[in-house]
């Protein structure tokens, strides 16, 4: 900031406008993603190679604008991996599996932004900003060669290419070969659909406000941490780094906490013979859909009560640490409500996965960027209590909707376009 001359608001442009870019690319990405002459790996591969060819341009360049326009770039070709990410575990994993694959994806994805101040602060420190992209096109070489041998995993395009060498099987499916002769056609269908769904399901419309709101007040924490513990702990830059690695062990506390509840029915069949139907059935849910947002239940009650904890305990006269296990608390429930939303809509609708979690993608990824400049004025002008004390008191909004939509959500299905299309 100092080397550019920068103010605040613009310096924080760089990482406003590269979460923008992931939020609009699923939007792209997503839908091509399900065109069975195109498919998965075919995204994956060609969208990463021009990430690290333009993470080397953001290296290299030396106006800022230019910079900040790359870093747009970045976050488009970066995004496949948000918004192909879960509909590829779906594609993999039987239901019994795909809990556990998409929790560690989920908390991957979560978890990165946090570790980012932690890898590169001595980088900036001691050398240049610059050599952070550098650093980050050194590590995307490896992981480019694994998207390159990353076979094909959605089965349309997988019976696409294999009927490409039976004209018979084109005999078979004349009701899609139109669809599938026609990628334009294809894309524009789900586009839309993602977009109508959203309108006319209320239960998927709520999973996208939500996700939005509670991911953007975890973008503004990187407002919050500078402005917050120097000035009332008179920590170093280097030091603040680390206390972002409370949301990787609030994450992985709520992993733990995750894998327990999808274990805990196995263990009490095995261990509770004697337990009787009835007893077992007391907290059965309306549907298969809304079982998968029981562990999100709890979690959106700790939504406000750290923010609470967080915003009222930054000061002199209490100790780092009470604030830090507010931080933590809210990375652990955000994570469960992520993982539970994420699991909840592919269920409702597995043939637009990819597209719905696009458009997740895309709310929560603008809420966020513009969180990153709203955190700013929020904390400065209102101060660390109040201004947590707003977000915690919105967040209540949240339990209500969460509730909501658990115990009503197949009644709202009902009344949609779309219910034809549910699996039951």
């Amino acid at each position: 900031m100092q080397e550019l001359h920068l103010s605040e608001q613009r310096a924080m442009l760089g990482l406003s406008i590269y979460v923008l870019g992931y939020g609009v690319g699923p939007l792209l990405w997503g839908p091509l993603s399900e065109i069975p002459r195109i498919g998965r790996s075919v995204v994956y591969f060609g969208t990463f190679v021009a990430f690290i060819l333009v993470t080397i341009g953001a290296a290299e360049v030396s106006d800022y604008s230019a910079f900040v326009f790359l870093r747009f770039m970045q976050g488009l070709f970066g995004s496949p991996c948000l918004a192909n990410g879960g509909a590829s575990m779906h594609d993999l994993y039987p239901e019994s599996q795909f809990p556990y694959a998409l929790a560690l994806w989920v908390a991957a994805a979560y978890c990165g932004p946090a570790l980012g101040p932690l890898l590169t602060n001595s980088l900036v420190n001691n050398i240049s900003w610059k050599w952070t992209m550098w650093l980050l096109a050194c590590m995307s070489g490896p992981v480019c060669i694994l998207l390159f041998l990353l076979p094909e995993t959605y089965a349309p395009t997988i019976r696409y290419r294999s009927s490409a060498f039976n004209t018979s099987s084109n005999q078979n499916n004349n009701n899609t070969s139109s669809q599938s002769d026609n990628p334009l056609a294809k894309l524009k269908f789900y586009l839309v659909k993602p977009v109508q769904i959203t309108l006319q399901d209320p239960a998927i419309l709520f999973a996208n406000i939500y996700t939005s709101f509670i991911y953007g007040t975890y973008y503004t924490f990187f407002d919050a941490f500078p402005i917050g513990y120097p000035p009332v702990y008179n920590v170093s830059t280097t030091t603040l780094s680390l206390f972002y690695l409370s949301v990787l062990v609030g994450c992985l506390l709520a992993v733990a906490a995750y894998f327990t509840y999808l274990s805990l029915p196995n263990y009490l069949r095995k261990h509770h013979h004697h337990t009787s139907p009835k007893s077992t059935l007391t907290h059965t849910p309306p549907t298969k859909h809304e079982r998968h947002l029981i562990p999100a239940i709890p979690a959106t009650f700790l939504v406000p009560v750290s923010l609470f904890l967080y915003g009222w305990t930054l000061r002199p006269s209490i100790h780092w640490i009470v604030s830090i296990i507010g931080v933590t608390m809210y990375a652990g429930a955000v994570f469960i409500i992520l993982q539970c939303l994420s699991m909840y809509i592919p269920s409702i609708y597995p043939e637009y996965a990819a597209s719905l979690f696009a458009a997740n993608d895309f709310c929560r990824s603008t809420l966020a960027a513009g969180a990153v400049h709203f955190g700013i004025p929020l904390y400065k002008n209102l101060g660390m209590a109040r201004g947590s004390s707003v977000l915690g008191g919105v967040s209540v909004l949240g339990v209500l909707g969460l509730l909501g939509i658990y115990y009503f959500g197949e009644r709202l299905r009902a009344k949609s376009r779309f219910v034809e299309r549910l699996v039951e």
